[in-house]
């Protein structure tokens, strides 16, 4: 894919998986399908990440299951010694002691977990069986073994969800709160890695998802509460915010920091919130199984892509620098080597052989240096190859076999951009001094040019429609917004764009109405109480005044007449029309749209707030005789009550206003008709 830097420079960016491997013959290949890249059989695309990564192996020596160990929100620790098979406690006062179970309720306990309501969940692959015990008496509540034959580890989701981690059959087996098993699911990503599924811990994010620790996979695998994958993670990145907080197995306690920074409750801590109970277990269990587990980290120590062919569509084109992207921990590297020609065709006698396999070799043309090596302090380097319309690369995944390179793209850019043309025509008299001062000078381009795609960069960002969603919140801020989680990154960016109009319609029912809708997606309906104020109280006896008909009693105060009441029960005051599939959704939205209406409304005004669901509502959602028709259909050979005849449903039994209508029109109509405009 094409484009320009802020030099006119144009690049072309290899990012997708269709980028580095055999793909479709496409118009854009200049001599397909000899062009198409080619990628060894040691690299793959993680399309989750999107990054081409050297494909893990298995280690030597698979990872055990972490020992068990559990923290309760009171404080009291709960751990296993495999050595001994024992089931400990240790109680806030320091004294620690065996949890004595039922004789035969347990052989060979491992993974552990704690939910809410106090049960304490050990797996025993011994005897291929979860046991959910009591910790108050040790005695056992329920015995989980439908389809587990060697469960090493269990979690359990705030909402009550178990997750078992299953080594021996590959899964992770889910139970609910009551013990039921409601599905089951091979911890795999979207690529059917690992191959052979061994999970060995299993624990809940702090988004919900599910994270499965494998024995012979190099990161954690993350999976949705169903089982869909979701992408991989590094353990080193979950692990490093916990060691900036202070937390580690040395004081167990730390762990017991909720999310908000409170405490939770019992004879060791402080109090916190009650709602607070289950998500801190499912933290603290996180928490315990990444700072016990260390990974497997074996990798191919090679990998090797062919590009395609990339066309500068001008003969004699100096190819400028190529720039990369990509993670690169300890002992590993990248490198890329570059060949050039005026035809196209003069690239296939470079090739050494297949572009199948492992080597992917080639003869690159003579006079070239060395293959161009990055790292994370030179990401970019220039092109070492002569003039020439057509460009191909070989690009190098290496490493010592603990880690992988993680690529993410690579831009190769044309025509070369040197500030050599900026200087008389003296300084590229002698060719091999303008050569030097050429690499020389692109020292200071690289960072001047740096400077320049920023400004840019910045110019796109000051768009709303383009800003990433960090920018907009920047962007919000400056014009006095700040958004609620439950704001889309398309709303966000649409209030951004539209704030100095709907600043311009503050406090009119315009202004309200538009800034809701942005929100919600749907124009609400504001209903303004003084429009349907009386002219005058109401007085029985006089005019068409009828008690509990035009007008009602209200409770009477010596402090107001009857006027002033009228006018405090209409005046400023109004209700917002909130539309909502259901009151799931209305429990999202109304807190939200009242904050907007609360912020923006006139100061001296009171709102009240309703959510309207899509059924039939006089006067809301539906009005009789306009999109809401009551009857409509014959009823001509109805019958109320009886039972059912044989070939005659007609006389049936019907229910009133389910199959059966009163009231005759037109004959076409079989039942009653309901339609929302």
């Amino acid at each position: 894919m094409p484009a320009t830097n802020s030099n006119n420079a144009t690049w072309y960016i290899l990012r997708y998986a269709t980028d580095f491997a055999p793909r479709p013959v496409s118009p854009v290949d200049p001599a397909p399908p000899q062009f198409v890249p080619s990628s060894a059989p040691t690299l793959y695309y993680d399309d989750t990440r999107n990054v081409l990564e050297l494909l893990p192996v298995k280690a030597a020596q698979e990872l055990p299951p972490p020992p068990g160990l559990a923290i309760d929100i009171d404080g009291e620790i709960y751990r296993v010694v495999p050595s001994t098979q024992q089931l400990l406690v240790r109680r806030c006062n320091g004294c620690e002691t065996p949890l004595l179970c039922e004789p035969g309720i347990l052989r060979s306990p491992y993974g552990l977990a704690l939910d809410r309501r106090g049960f304490l969940y050990v797996a025993d692959p011994g005897l291929a069986r979860v046991v959910v015990i009591l910790p108050d008496d040790a005695s056992s509540v329920a015995i989980l073994t439908t389809e587990l034959r060697e469960p090493v580890d269990v979690a359990v989701a705030p909402g009550g969800k178990i997750y078992i981690a299953d080594r021996t059959a590959g899964r992770i087996v889910i139970y609910d709160a009551a013990f039921r098993q409601t599905g089951s699911f091979v911890p795999q990503d979207a690529n059917l890695l690992p191959a052979t599924p061994r999970p060995v811990a299993v624990m809940i994010d702090s988004d919900g998802s599910v994270l499965v620790a494998d024995a012979s996979y190099p990161r954690l695998l993350r999976f949705s509460v169903q089982g869909s994958p979701l992408g991989d993670v590094n353990l080193s990145t979950l692990v490093k915010p916990l060691e900036a907080l202070g937390i580690s197995l040395d004081n167990p306690l730390s762990l017991l920091a909720g999310p908000t920074g409170r405490f939770v409750a019992g004879a060791c801590r402080p109090p916190f919130a009650a709602d607070d109970g289950a998500v801190l277990l499912a933290q603290i269990h996180r928490y315990l199984r990444l700072l016990l587990l260390k990974l497997n980290h074996s990798f191919q120590t090679q990998g090797v892509v062919l590009t395609t062919v990339f066309d500068s569509r001008a003969p004699g084109t100096m190819w400028h620098k190529v720039v990369v992207d990509a993670s690169l921990p300890p002992d590993t590297w990248i490198t890329v080597e570059t060949s050039t020609a005026e035809n196209v065709t003069d690239l296939v006698s470079q090739l050494a052989g297949p572009l199948a396999g492992a080597d992917l070799t080639w003869n690159a043309p003579k006079g070239v240096g060395g293959p161009a090596t990055f790292t994370k302090l030179v990401p970019d380097q220039l092109v070492q190859s002569p003039p020439g319309r057509y460009l191909r690369m070989r690009i190098t995944l290496g490493s010592n076999g603990s880690a992988t390179p993680s690529l993410r793209w690579l831009k190769v850019y044309y025509p070369r951009v040197s500030y050599l043309d900026l200087l008389p025509k003296v300084y590229q008299r002698d060719p091999d001094s303008a050569l030097f001062l050429q690499h020389f000078l692109a020292l200071f381009e690289r960072v001047f040019t740096g400077v320049e795609d920023r400004y840019e960069e910045f110019s796109r960002w000051l768009n709303p429609k383009a800003a990433p969603l960090e920018i907009i919140d920047w962007l919000g801020l400056l014009v006095d917004l700040t958004f609620d989680p439950s704001w889309s990154l398309a709303r966000r960016r649409m209030l951004v764009s539209e704030a100095m109009e709907l600043y311009r319609h503050r406090g009119t029912v315009a202004g309200l109405k538009r800034y809701i809708e942005i929100y919600t997606g749907v124009v609400p309906v504001i209903l303004e109480a003084f429009l349907s104020r009386p002219a005058q109280p109401a007085m029985v006896g006089l005019g068409n005044s009828f008690l509990g008909g035009s007008f009602s009693l209200s409770a009477s105060s010596a402090e107001f007449s009857p006027a002033r009441a009228l006018s405090n029960a209409y005046a400023s005051r109004f209700t917002v029309l909130v539309y909502a599939d259901d009151e799931c959704e209305a429990k999202t939205l109304l807190p939200v749209v009242n904050r907007i209406v609360t912020v923006n409304k006139p100061a001296h005004t009171i709102h009240t707030l309703r959510a309207i669901y899509p059924d039939a509502q006089v006067g809301v959602r539906s009005t009789v005789g306009l999109d809401y028709v009551i009857g409509g259909g014959t009823a001509s050979f109805t019958k109320i009550g009886g039972k059912p005849k044989a070939g005659q449903p007609n006389l049936g039994a019907s229910v009133l206003g389910v199959d059966s209508v009163l009231g005759n029109l037109r004959p076409q109509y079989a039942r009653p008709v309901t339609q929302e405009l």
